[in-house]
């Protein structure tokens, strides 16, 4: 066998090839023009198809809740005050929404740290984080709590709903600052009740990958034949 003839020094090192960069903004691109021809895809007579394009929105709070755990880790250290600044949301709902899966289930922090001294203005705050608009999301925005069928209010709002009520003759002008929905939403529950019927018919099936909490479920509530 012949001897390597081949002088390192004098053959030149094979170039490595240069990695390939996506920009954020293009590959946010990219996935939106996928989503619509998904949409287009199923609007074309595909109904089978019409659960699986719904349970996105399911699979979207949960990579979005590992982007923001990425961000809250080492090396970036991000503070729960910019992740909710990009979000529009409060810290505190952003931490309830996007932290770990007990906080998501347990009561605004505003009304763990204030307890019994709670403010009227802390009240109309948490209730406003916490209202699920009009028209109703199928979570709470203020923290991703799934609405169970026949439930209006997310464990917090069901905490603050009776207090605000109650205190709402302390300062009137306060609470006027809620938006026309949440404050009708507050004097008038049967609305909140119809407003919850309304979701459960839009929203049938519930992510599978969830879940369906019981805790407030209305006693003795009745399930409509379907075929009805």
């Amino acid at each position: 066998m012949s001897k390597n003839t081949i002088n390192p020094a004098l053959t030149p090192k094979p170039r490595k090839r240069a990695k390939r960069h996506t920009e954020t903004a293009q590959f946010d691109a990219f996935v939106r023009r996928i989503l619509r021809a998904y949409a287009r895809r199923v609007a074309d007579g595909d109904i089978e198809a019409l659960r699986m394009l719904a349970g996105l929105s399911a699979e979207v709070d949960a990579v979005t809740r590992a982007a923001v755990a990425g961000l809250r880790t080492k090396p970036y250290s991000y503070s729960w005050s910019q992740i909710a600044d990009r979000l529009g949301v409060s810290p505190q709902g952003a931490q309830q929404r996007f932290g770990k899966p007990s906080d998501r289930n347990a009561l605004d922090r505003r009304l763990l740290e204030s307890g019994l001294g709670v403010t009227l203005a802390t009240l109309v705050q948490v209730f406003a984080d916490h209202h699920p608009g009009n028209p109703p999301a199928s979570r709470c925005p203020g923290c991703g709590y799934r609405y169970p069928d026949g439930v209006s209010d997310c464990p917090t709002n069901a905490t603050v709903r009776p207090l605000l009520y109650k205190r709402r003759d302390e300062n009137r002008a306060e609470v006027a600052r809620l938006s026309a929905d949440a404050f009708t939403d507050l004097h008038e529950p049967v609305k909140a009740r119809f407003r919850a019927a309304v979701r459960q018919a839009a929203n049938p099936t519930p992510s599978p990958d969830l879940p369906r909490p019981t805790l407030f479920d209305l006693p003795g509530r009745t399930r409509r034949d379907d075929n009805h």
